[in-house]
């Protein structure tokens, strides 16, 4: 009789902390969603990424395939 009240006041520990586990994870604060200003139009966004000098992608290519082909 000894060994089910032990068993039963074991699960009733795991049910109180996975209880007090769940209510603390459910109080942590949402990440908040980055806000989009007025200034994020479609054209301001081309501009930016236009901007954006990428080099020439076509030799750095070739030189990577020529590694390859090496080994």
């Amino acid at each position: 009789m000894e060994s089910q009240k032990s068993k039963t006041w074991i699960w009733v520990v795991v049910v109180v902390l996975l209880a007090v586990a769940l209510w603390w994870w459910n109080q942590q604060p949402a990440i908040a969603p980055e806000t989009v200003s007025e200034e994020d139009t479609t054209v301001a966004i081309d501009q930016d990424l236009n901007a954006v000098d990428l080099g020439d992608v076509d030799a750095e290519l070739q030189g990577l395939e020529a590694d390859i082909d090496s080994l």
